[in-house]
């Protein structure tokens, strides 16, 4: 099986594991609470809308926006040359102030699609390598990745709020806990909570993987937009990886918009993709990562180049 079959086949794999799974969550979570499930939908649908709304300002945020006349015009040119090429309407271009060396996409039709770089990663890219990087974020637009991704991960969003509430609840009632009854009404809390935080952590290991998936298949694009180019990409990650052992990771902001680095200890990019294409990457490697180890997506490229098939 060609790679683009095998990734499309995971991705239906994945997707319907993820939306079984978060089903037969909401049909046990509606039987202990008595409730019919269509209760509950709308909860989850204002949930979903409030995200939906938000989160392109909370991701954006200390950006700046682009235009094609400013000092970075020549990157809102290079996006959007990216895009037309994509069969898709340009995004709008955000300069993001950040340490770390990263781009994404965001946004949705509401609020405009867009690209968010940040200054660290225009200063270690060279162009080849920047187009590259671009057309992987424009993959993820056109893939419509992001209302996808916060749709599927939606329920293990919601769980995961409810059971750190629940914790919080018990472990504070527990410290001013007057007597039997508000003790065990606080080891219950912790246990309700303990119980929404195991089921969320096992249905997060599925939406990941549908993650991870989505990454390969933004890496996909950016091979059939760019053909030989998209080798470029390999050498994008190692810079980035390399330059990331040097920073630390505000895990508060960080984690919404990059990967956890990787640890290597080679100093060149170039090196160090090489060695990248020679590792034995585990299934279990990358299983808690929203990205799939850069070794795999190393590994993928060069076999799409190895093949040839834009298709």
């Amino acid at each position: 099986m060609d790679p683009k079959s095998k990734l499309l086949l995971s991705m239906v794999i994945s997707t319907l594991l993820v939306v079984l799974s978060e089903g037969l969550i909401l049909l046990v979570i509606a039987s202990i609470l008595k409730v019919p499930v269509l209760f509950m939908i709308p909860a989850l649908l204002v949930f979903w809308l409030i995200q939906y709304l938000i989160s392109p300002y909370l991701v954006g945020r200390n950006s700046l926006e682009v235009s094609p006349g400013g000092q970075y015009g020549w990157l809102y040119n290079l996006v959007a040359e990216i895009a037309l090429r994509s069969g898709v309407k340009p995004p709008r271009v955000f300069l993001v102030d950040s340490p770390y060396p990263n781009a994404f996409a965001f946004g949705n039709s509401l609020t405009g699609r867009r690209v968010g770089i940040t200054v660290p990663l225009l200063e270690i890219l060279n162009r080849e390598e920047l187009v590259a990087v671009i057309a992987h974020e424009i993959g993820h637009i056109k893939h419509k990745d992001v209302e996808i991704g916060m749709t599927l991960g939606l329920i293990p969003t919601a769980l995961g709020y409810i059971s750190t509430l629940l914790l919080n609840l018990g472990f504070f009632t527990i410290l001013l806990a007057a007597d039997e009854v508000e003790f065990l009404a606080a080891l219950l809390l912790m246990a309700l909570g303990t119980v929404l935080f195991i089921v969320t952590f096992t249905l997060q290991i599925f939406v990941l993987w549908f993650n991870r998936l989505r990454e390969s298949y933004a890496d996909y694009h950016s091979f059939s937009l760019l053909g030989e180019g998209s080798e470029a990409l390999l050498t994008a990650l190692a810079k980035i990886e390399i330059y990331m052992q040097k920073v630390r990771l505000d895990p508060f902001t960080g984690i919404i918009v990059t990967a956890a680095p990787v640890k290597v200890e080679e100093e060149d990019p170039y090196l160090l993709v090489k060695e990248w294409l020679r590792k034995k990457v585990s299934v279990f490697t990358d299983i808690l990562s929203t990205h799939p180890h850069p070794a795999r997506r190393a590994q993928m490229i060069e076999t799409l180049l190895e093949g040839g098939d834009r298709g």
